[in-house]
């Protein structure tokens, strides 16, 4: 918190308080803290029988619901886990519950006979660990990048002035080892550099948008491709060159340096280079 105060950086101030305070809003989860866990459930088939503990496929629920059998969001304070991982020495995993208009929804869906009582996905504490050390790792990656692009001292932090080149090399610093390539738009949503398939236009004009470039200038960009021959030319350069200030103008704001890279990678990535 410090240090993005100290550089003037929103998205590491913004980061860190995520991290501290827990995430509101599913859309701004970063990766790392979307973790693969299965679901159990109690069947009971009467008094008479005992009940049983059997898994639960994620094929069985409609598309919407498999995540509750497939993932889950750990969406509480860094804080949390660690006094998870620190006092509960008795058990080792974290357990979390379906809700009971989920369990009621599926109640007689999965075994003929059976009634689902409960449900519930268990994450085990060496992922609650491996998240952990993702966080502190990032930070110190961070610190470390800074440090040999920027230096240490105060006086080195404070003489970086607001949108200028030294703002804009902190800013892709942060995007690339908090973010790992995913930037937070306009608080909202998150934009990943590696989901853009070689030659698919439609994921390349997706990405494009959502940082906020207007149609008329990715027609451009489609013109300007065809003309170098789908290759990284004079046209394309030129392009990028026009539309670096335009990134992320309606979201979060960054400078020429950091938007050209975001425009290269994205360009570059449909180009297959």
């Amino acid at each position: 918190m410090v240090l993005g105060d100290e550089l003037k950086n929103e998205s590491l101030k913004t980061w860190a308080n995520d991290e501290l305070n827990g995430y509101s809003e599913l859309a701004k989860l970063p990766a790392y803290r979307i973790v693969i866990a299965g679901a159990k459930g109690h069947f009971n088939t009467g008094y008479a029988f005992p009940m049983v503990t059997r898994p639960i496929a994620a094929g069985a629920l409609k598309k919407q619901h498999r995540e509750f059998a497939e993932t889950v969001r750990l969406l509480e304070p860094v804080s949390a886990y660690e006094n998870i991982l620190r006092s509960s020495s008795d058990r080792n995993s974290l357990v979390y519950q379906w809700s009971a208009t989920l369990v009621v929804l599926y109640q007689e869906t999965f075994i003929d006979g059976h009634v689902l009582i409960d449900a519930w996905q268990e994450v085990p504490f060496s992922v609650i660990a491996g998240v952990l050390d993702t966080i502190r790792t990032r930070v110190l990656n961070v610190a470390l990048a800074i440090k040999r692009e920027i230096g240490e001292s105060d006086a080195d932090l404070k003489q970086i002035e607001h949108n200028s080149e030294r703002a804009d090399k902190v800013n892709h610093i942060v995007i690339n080892h908090i973010y790992g390539g995913t930037v937070n738009v306009g608080h909202q949503k998150t934009i990943s550099t590696h989901n853009i398939a070689v030659g698919n236009w439609q994921e390349l004009t997706k990405a494009l948008l959502a940082v906020g470039i207007q149609e008329h200038n990715i027609g451009e960009l489609s013109r300007a491709i065809d003309h170098d021959g789908k290759k990284l030319g004079s046209q394309v350069k030129g392009w990028i060159a026009r539309n670096a200030t335009k990134v992320w103008d309606k979201g979060l704001q960054v400078g020429t340096s950091v938007g050209t890279t975001i425009l290269l990678d994205y360009i570059k990535r449909h180009l297959g280079m």
